[in-house]
């Protein structure tokens, strides 16, 4: 008899518009991951800050930030885990700083991520 398996997967959100790391769901812009993460429960956020995505107001790049200044704004879709993955670390320091006003979740750095 096979023991079943207790661990349960953990749903898994990259927005990034580079890397391509092990993800249930990959959002490459500002406007995919604002729909990925309203249309379910995500456990895991991958999130890079610098997106290179200029659809906001007057061309503005719509970056990271502004992904976690949406989740300030919307907590119930906050992940229980956000790893951010920029070399920028302004870019993370922001993040940081906007998640953490949230409530606390567990938040993790990556320098140099490639």
């Amino acid at each position: 008899m096979k023991a079943k398996d207790t661990c349960p997967t953990m749903a898994t959100l990259l927005i990034d518009d580079q890397r391509n790391l092990p993800a249930d769901r990959i959002a490459r812009t500002y406007r995919e991951g604002i729909a990925a993460l309203a249309e379910q429960r995500w456990d895991i956020l991958l999130l890079d800050h610098d997106l290179g995505d200029f659809s906001g107001p007057d061309g503005r790049e719509l970056t990271g930030y502004d992904i976690a200044c949406w989740l300030e704004e919307n907590p119930q879709h906050l992940p229980d885990r956000v790893e951010i993955l920029t070399n920028n670390p302004a870019g993370r320091r922001r993040i940081e700083l906007a998640l953490g006003r949230i409530r606390p979740t567990e938040i993790l750095s990556h320098e140099k991520c490639q």
